[in-house]
């Protein structure tokens, strides 16, 4: 089931807020997600200033799509979108 998620977003593209509960907030992640290209491999400071255009709080996002496996991470702080993202 696909969840709509522009009402967790302004007209600007900004995330009014994280849902709690997790079939919408897997439903933004994901369209978070479109940001960024697979293959691409973000050091922490590059994912931060793309997560920050869109909300303050870039470490809750970072965690959530790591926690749901949207993007990996690596020991060295880089980030990449996994194969389950496409």
């Amino acid at each position: 089931m696909v969840e709509k998620t522009d009402q967790f977003f302004r007209e600007d593209g900004t995330l009014i807020s994280i849902p709690a509960k997790l079939p919408k907030r897997l439903a933004v992640l994901h369209r978070i997600a479109s940001q960024f290209s697979i293959g691409t491999r973000y050091p922490e400071k590059e994912l931060n200033e793309i997560i920050g255009r869109i909300h303050e709080d870039t470490a809750a996002i970072r965690r959530y799509m790591v926690e749901n496996r949207i993007m990996e991470r690596d020991r060295d702080s880089n980030y990449w979108l996994t194969e389950v993202t496409s």
